[in-house]
């Protein structure tokens, strides 16, 4: 590679494997159906219940993502600048850092950004984006990836990232452009676009 890519990963459904992702789309058809029109579904856990529940549902994402290894032995070699960008709340800030210290990834990146105050995750990662100027960013959320392209796109306020989407078997069939299978495919892409 000539130019060192910066390149924005999202963690769970990207980096962290999450065998629940799938209920991503059903669950936000069902909020559009109840009059959530938003196609970008969030929920902040406001009590400590909430966030436990939070925590256990997220320890789905216990196992790498297909394309891993491929990702660790690239930021090894610094073949991509990269950053990791979760939107994952405060509450799991610790099974987040244990997770990448598990994997031996914890000091592999140049940016790690949690989104400790409880920003909507669009939002938050929009923000991000804007001040980092990466190259390429890719997350699993459809809704959030929609959001950052058009937000990407605007001539006035854009920022010049491309975004990029690892879908699910329930979504393989979007239209969106710029979209991938799993990790591996999109670090084959990045590889072969310099």
């Amino acid at each position: 590679m000539d130019k060192k890519l910066r390149v924005g990963f999202d963690f769970d459904g990207v980096i962290a494997y999450n065998p629940l992702r799938f209920m991503r789309l059903p669950v936000s058809l069902l909020g559009q159906l109840f009059g959530k029109r938003d196609k970008v579904i969030t929920y902040c856990p406001k009590t400590k219940v909430e966030e436990i529940f939070w925590i256990i549902l997220h320890e789905t994402s216990f196992f790498p993502a297909l394309g891993f290894h491929k990702l660790k032995e690239m930021l090894k070699k610094e073949k991509i600048e990269g950053y990791l960008l979760t939107s994952r709340y405060s509450c799991l800030e610790n099974s987040f850092y244990r997770w990448l210290k598990k994997h031996e990834i914890d000091k592999s990146f140049k940016g790690y950004f949690l989104n400790k105050n409880n920003e909507k995750p669009h939002i938050f990662k929009e923000k991000i984006l804007r001040k980092l100027q990466l190259d390429y960013y890719i997350d699993d959320n459809l809704g959030i990836v929609e959001h950052l392209d058009y937000k990407s796109r605007d001539k006035k306020n854009g920022f010049a990232t491309e975004i990029h989407w690892i879908y699910n078997f329930l979504e393989r069939n979007n239209s969106y452009p710029k979209k991938h299978p799993h990790l591996r495919k999109f670090l084959e892409y990045i590889n072969n676009k310099n």
